[in-house]
């Protein structure tokens, strides 16, 4: 690597960043804090990597949570490279599905799975549902098909075969219904050439698992393994993870504990509590520094995460000192609570502050309709970004 590329790559990172990105050898884990610039971290470390000529591009695996993340920081990384045509660029970063398709169409022949499948998205997969309970005989208003699709779901993330998952069906009636749909779904699935989401990753593994030639040619290829959001990772993507790594345990997983939040479908954040027994010796890095909130903010999120009886040990800090601390109102109903923030947003207008400076976050989109009419009685002007407005 040249000086000037150097000082580019590595220019602007904090020493624990920078620690992170020139650490290209063996297994590295970067435990990282809301806001603490993980994306930048390992943007540049892939960077350092092709430009120090430790790997090509298709000689890196950079697995990112959506698609949206993927080609963020595959524009960002060209850029960074001075990649004129970013098209063709890093052609194995993406989601974990995405790879588990490319996988498929390229050798699942291996385990007589056609190349040309189609893939059932989640409506496709409740009218499937939905069909195999009319044939069983299972009326929709005793078991929600929904229900139904979720334990299927649960099951696949789990790595569990039909056979499998019925052996271990007897918590419930739900449950051991949810098993005999199970088990004829998939024979439909293979009736119609067709894959659900939770198939890409649980046959990508089998394929792997089943066909050491297919296993040692991804290991060959693959010299350097990067997970992002490691704490959302399940147990079918874990296993996809080790089946893909070789002798050289060059894997990168970035990820907080703290902000593990996908548990109701499947993710195990202990995946990353455990790395370290997994690979032992791997490099830890902590990034603590917080670019995105005050440090009012950060005393509250450090005093809360406290409580948590498993998680790692870092204590999130930032050169944003002070800021006005954070209120918590308890109430008792939806409408108290909207009529609440209108009146607060009111008070904020009244003392000069434009409602263009306001905004207003909630969880779930039916919830909009008891603040937009809390903030329509107030008079308030608001405009509803990405969903629709309920009045």
């Amino acid at each position: 690597m040249t000086s000037v590329d150097e000082r580019r790559i590595l220019d602007g990172l904090n020493p624990e960043q920078r620690l992170a990105v020139e650490t290209t050898e063996g297994p590295l884990l970067i435990q990282a804090g809301a806001g603490s610039g993980k994306t930048k971290a390992l943007i540049h470390r892939i960077a350092y990597i092709i430009a120090s000529e430790l790997a090509q591009p298709a000689e890196i695996l950079a697995v990112t949570f959506t698609n949206k993340a993927a080609n963020e920081m595959r524009g960002r990384l060209a850029r960074l490279l001075s990649v004129a045509d970013n098209r063709s660029f890093m052609p194995w970063m993406g989601t974990f599905h995405s790879i588990a398709v490319r996988l498929l169409r390229r050798d699942g022949d291996q385990i007589d799975i056609a190349r040309n499948f189609v893939i059932f998205d989640e409506a496709d997969r409740l009218s499937l549902v939905k069909s195999v309970m009319k044939e069983l005989g299972v009326a929709e208003q005793q078991f929600s098909p929904r229900s139904i699709v979720g334990y299927i779901s649960k099951a696949k993330n789990a790595c569990l075969s039909p056979e499998q998952y019925r052996r271990q069906a007897t918590q419930s009636s739900l449950q051991q219904t949810a098993a005999e749909v199970y088990d004829r779904y998939e024979r439909r699935l293979r009736d119609n050439v067709a894959l659900d989401f939770d198939d890409l990753l649980l046959d990508a593994v089998q394929l792997l698992e089943k066909s050491s030639e297919v296993r040692r040619k991804y290991q060959e290829q693959f010299r350097y393994i990067l997970i992002d959001e490691y704490q959302d990772t399940n147990k079918a993507q874990y296993r996809l993870v080790k089946l893909l790594l070789n002798d050289r345990l060059n894997i990168c997983v970035v990820g907080d504990d703290w902000q593990s939040i996908y548990s109701w479908r499947g993710a195990d954040f202990t995946n990353i509590l455990n790395f370290e027994r997994d690979f032992p010796g791997a490099l830890v890095v902590k990034l603590e520094q917080n670019y995105r909130s005050t440090g009012a903010i950060l005393t509250l999120a450090n005093t809360l995460i406290q409580h948590n009886t498993q998680r790692t040990d870092k204590n999130l800090w930032t050169e944003a000192v002070g800021g006005i601390a954070p209120q918590l109102w308890q109430l008792y109903s939806e409408a108290e609570e909207a009529q609440a923030v209108a009146d607060e947003m009111y008070r904020q207008a009244s003392m000069g502050r434009a409602y263009n400076d306001m905004a207003v976050l909630y969880r779930t989109n039916a919830q909009s309709y008891a603040i937009e009419r809390a903030l329509r009685q107030r008079h308030i002007p608001y405009k509803i970004v990405g969903g629709l407005r309920f009045l």
